[in-house]
């Protein structure tokens, strides 16, 4: 008598009570499926609002710190600066590096004056990496700005306009310059720190208000994010080899609106995973009491028939293990079709998330698979405890019951 296939028979006769608790863990991996799937789809729309909105990049090259100076003066020299562009330009998987430059200041109109945050980048670092960025600056203006509707209504400013900028530079007497407006974009919908940027110039007019030739940053935006640890580390490489003393960071580790996301998706995913393998354990367990209270006397009846007792424990066991596996498939199932129906509305109502570069429901296969790995093994160990009994009792006292 083969424990497995009296187990498979028992779970084909569809009783109720295992029908039931089949149900509910579909019911609660789905939810926990469609809960990740929910993080999963912020988080992505997080990454296109720093990576592209807020032009972040996949990867940054900051200049390292063996000057010793502040972070916010750190700069790479124009000689240092030319050989980060060339190895950057020999890196394959690399799909755009734009050079950057942060100016703040005031700006004014003679009427009136507003603080402003600009970043200066080469006239054409957008191409169609960030063709969907706000922001557009026209070739052949060298004095070109493109402003924040924001700022623009600040300072009654529109298209043609022009805008004296002066620039606040350490030590240094302030420089003033005056520019053009050729664009007047809206800012992103985020909640992030490229909120702060009201301007964008080009790269040369930044260096010129802060006197400079040098470069603050180099930002990197990949051809497959995927790889973006891989990149990190080949580039670090490169850079050591080469002799430049720089450090590259993600935009993960730059967006302080990620890790704000993150650390509290965590915490509400780890509280949702409780509670769900809570009552998956205690659906678990309550069935396999009853089933085994219920049939004791045939329990004893294979016993005396010549089952022995780890045959008894194992039979029970995989029983609660095909009730796991069945609730699994009909979670994974369930949690594709609700996801599709989901995202499916999305697109047909024309909401936001599809444009920002994530759907409203993205499912995460890493946790997914985490999830069945952690429920076979909280319904192992749920049907430990009634197993066991069930194995240890005795024959007499379950053939008179």
């Amino acid at each position: 008598m083969s424990p497995y296939r009296l187990a498979l028979r028992t779970l084909l006769l569809n009783r109720p009570r295992n029908v039931l608790a089949t149900l509910l863990i579909a019911a609660s991996l789905c939810v926990l499926d469609l809960f990740a799937g929910s993080i999963a789809s912020t988080r992505a729309g997080i990454e296109y609002q720093a990576v592209i909105v807020e032009r972040m990049g996949h990867l940054t090259v900051l200049p390292g710190a063996a000057s010793g100076a502040p972070r916010q003066l750190r700069r790479f020299s124009a000689d240092e600066a030319g050989r980060v562009r060339s190895l950057l330009a020999g890196v394959k998987g690399i799909a755009l590096v734009v050079p950057e430059m942060s100016v703040s200041g005031i700006a004014t109109t003679g009427e009136r004056s507003a603080t402003f945050a600009a970043t200066g980048v080469p006239d054409a670092a957008a191409g169609t990496v960030l063709q969907a960025a706000p922001g557009k600056l026209q070739a052949g203006v060298d004095n070109g700005v493109a402003i924040s509707q924001a700022k623009a209504a600040a300072l009654t400013l529109r298209v043609g306009s022009a805008v004296t900028l002066t620039a606040a530079v350490p030590d240094a007497a302030p420089r003033q310059l005056v520019a053009q407006v050729v664009d007047v974009y809206q800012e992103g919908g985020g909640a992030g720190e490229g909120k702060a940027r009201s301007m964008l110039m080009p790269l040369a007019l930044a260096q010129d208000l802060l006197n400079t030739g040098s470069i603050e940053r180099f930002v990197v935006f990949l051809s497959d994010p995927a790889l973006m640890e891989q990149q990190r580390s080949a580039l670090a490489a490169a850079l050591r080899k080469a002799g430049v003393q720089a450090e590259v960071r993600t935009w993960q580790e730059l967006s302080q609106a990620y890790m704000r996301a993150r650390s509290a998706s965590d915490l509400a995913f780890d509280s949702i995973a409780g509670m769900v393998f809570a009552v998956i354990a205690a659906s678990i367990a309550a069935t396999m009491s009853i089933n085994v209270l219920e049939r004791r006397r045939e329990v004893a009846t294979l016993r005396a028939l010549g089952m022995r007792s780890h045959s008894v424990f194992l039979m029970l066991v995989t029983e609660a293990l095909g009730m796991a596996v069945m609730g699994v498939a009909a979670s994974l199932i369930g949690s594709g079709v609700i996801a599709w129906v989901i995202n499916r509305m999305s697109l047909s109502d024309g909401a936001p998330q599809a444009l920002a570069g994530a759907m409203p429901v993205e499912l995460d296969v890493n946790r997914m698979m985490m999830a069945v790995a952690a429920v076979l093994a909280v319904a192992l160990m749920a049907a430990l405890v009634p197993a066991f009994k069930a194995a240890r009792a005795h024959v007499a006292v379950g053939l008179v019951g």
